[in-house]
């Protein structure tokens, strides 16, 4: 069997890392081997240390190149891979890289996790649409660093998510740690995009917007004829703080 594909999107000191170990620790057995692909150049964080010391997973550096993912060499056979999105990167491009490489390679994908630092979203609204292109990809929304946020701003996010009906699951992360690691790691698709999904093609259709939505190209990642993405995504860099870049 091929190995499950995750992939976890978060800014830097989100606690992306927090979340994968708590996952790989919590959520498998002792002897399930894993990968971690590990984002070329990003500054190391305290839970570096303790993800490499883990003796079921193997760490491998990725990057984006060239719109493709491209990672180095690794001999082990893994039964889940998990993918960390540089925390500065362009979420359609990520989801667009890893769509090419779980179809090349015929992973399938197992969900897509995204970690949201509450407290600098709190303060920084215009890394809103940032973190919303993010959850449009994702099946569960992490909330972390939720003190400096407020019980009140915490409530109010999830609950516009859950009036716009979006699918996606979301829990707290305490202290590095989630309520059920196994349970995140289910592959059970809540994501709002369709884009990782297989559809039956279907004849073009002139009239384009009375087409079912599954069926319309994901906004996040059509282009227009300009080459320019139908719904660009802010970048993530102008919005965080100089002590945020490299953490």
């Amino acid at each position: 069997m091929p190995p499950l594909v995750y992939l976890i999107y978060g800014i830097p000191g989100s606690g992306r890392r927090e979340l994968l170990f708590d996952l790989v620790e919590g959520g498998l057995q002792e002897d399930e081997p894993a990968v971690y692909f590990r984002p070329e150049g990003e500054a190391r964080s305290s839970s570096d240390q303790h993800l490499e010391a883990l003796p079921n997973l193997t760490v491998v550096d990725w990057r984006l190149k060239d719109g493709k993912l491209a990672h180095g060499k690794f001999t082990a056979a893994p039964e889940k891979i998990f993918v960390l999105a540089p925390g500065t990167s362009d979420p359609a491009e990520v989801a667009e890289a890893l769509k090419a490489w779980i179809d090349r390679n015929g992973c399938p994908l197992g969900r897509i996790l995204t970690v949201v630092h509450c407290a600098f979203l709190s303060e920084h609204p215009e890394a809103r649409a940032w973190h919303e292109a993010c959850i449009h990809f994702s099946d569960v929304v992490v909330l972390n660093r939720r003190v400096d946020a407020g019980n009140k701003w915490v409530r109010d996010f999830e609950n516009e998510f859950a009036s716009r009906r979006y699918p996606c699951r979301f829990t707290i992360m305490k202290k590095g740690r989630v309520e059920n690691p196994p349970e995140l790691l289910e592959p059970e698709a809540r994501r709002l995009s369709l884009f990782f999904d297989e559809l039956e093609p279907i004849e073009e259709d002139e009239f384009e917007e009375l087409q079912p939505e599954d069926r319309k190209p994901d906004p996040y990642i059509q282009r227009l004829e300009s080459g320019q993405r139908a719904r660009p995504i802010p970048d993530i860099v102008k919005s965080l703080p100089d002590d945020f870049k490299g953490a």
